[in-house]
């Protein structure tokens, strides 16, 4: 049994692909097979379901067996290999970052400033995408740390809490509900709203209140980024629940309004950051995270 097939095999298990696991590790999609049935002929146990088609690898029992114990040795050979690479210096190393819109750029930058500040050599490459494709990101190892809102639990996958974004109406400023103290989930009835597209995290959580309240809005636009929802807020299109930190600059240029939820109605939005579960973290990508992830900001008052 050789460390490489493991590897492979954690891959297999954590991304549920084989082109994936494939392409994270630079080899070919045949030698990928060829390596797991080498492994399942030397442990005479078969490790995957194989399903016909373009569906996902299902894992045996004594597959998730073996994934519990060998994806420990893998972050233990990985951990062994970074001791004899670093240094008590970050330097030149290297971070690569995949984060949804709404967070990467609003929440994550007054974060990451003063990290970069004191490691000027430090290379961080960051990169925005879906929530969807975070996940894949961080599952094929393309990516070190992934940040999402709404983060929820997959195989393979280790979620650290990166904070709480209290939720608030936004609107335009000369909106009948814009000089409101605040306001109740009640007051959106009926009201023209611009949300987020049915698949993203956030919209799901934000459908999940209203309807919790009774309340029923009328949908004008759904939109899969924050900046473009805020624009159409801002030409008078409808009204929307965002994280208040995601409208600072629009409220303060005096585009759009923020209006607080009513004590009874306050949410808000927690955000995560993606890790995979088997690999082991170098010291630039731990002292990364302990930046970002040390601040949790609570709920107002």
């Amino acid at each position: 049994m050789e460390l490489r097939d493991l590897k492979l095999f954690c891959k297999l298990v954590e991304t549920r692909s084989f082109t994936k696991t494939a392409a994270a590790s630079c080899v070919t999609q045949s030698a990928v097979s060829q390596r797991i049935q080498a492994l399942e002929e030397e442990l005479k146990q078969a490790l995957l379901i194989r399903r016909r088609g373009r569906g996902a690898v299902g894992i045996t029992d004594a597959g998730q067996a073996l994934y519990d114990d060998a994806s420990h040795v893998v972050a233990g050979a990985e951990q062994i290999l970074e001791r004899f690479r670093s240094s008590d210096s970050l330097g030149s190393s290297q971070i690569r970052v995949a984060t949804v819109y709404s967070v990467g750029l609003h929440a994550l930058p007054p974060r990451i400033k003063p990290f970069l500040l004191r490691n000027p050599d430090l290379k961080l490459h960051l990169e925005y995408s879906r929530t969807d494709r975070v996940y894949e990101a961080v599952l094929a190892g393309s990516t070190d740390v992934g940040i999402v809102a709404c983060p929820s639990a997959r195989q393979g996958v280790e979620i650290r809490s990166f904070g709480l974004e209290e939720m608030a109406l936004v609107c335009p400023p000369e909106h009948e509900l814009s000089h409101r103290h605040h306001v109740g989930l009640s007051d959106l009835g009926g009201r023209a709203y611009v949300a987020f597209a049915a698949d993203i995290p956030t919209r799901r959580l934000v459908d999940e209140r209203l309807a919790a309240a009774g309340v029923l809005v009328k949908v004008v636009a759904e939109l899969e980024n924050v900046e473009t929802i805020k624009n159409l807020i801002e030409i008078g299109a409808g009204v929307a629940l965002l994280p208040e930190v995601t409208v600072r600059r629009e409220v303060r240029a005096g585009d759009l309004c923020l209006v607080p939820l009513a004590e009874t109605d306050r949410f808000a939005r927690p955000t995560g950051a993606l890790l995979l579960a088997s690999r082991f973290r170098s010291r630039a990508v731990q002292a990364f995270l302990k930046e970002v992830c040390s601040q949790q900001p609570a709920l107002p008052d």
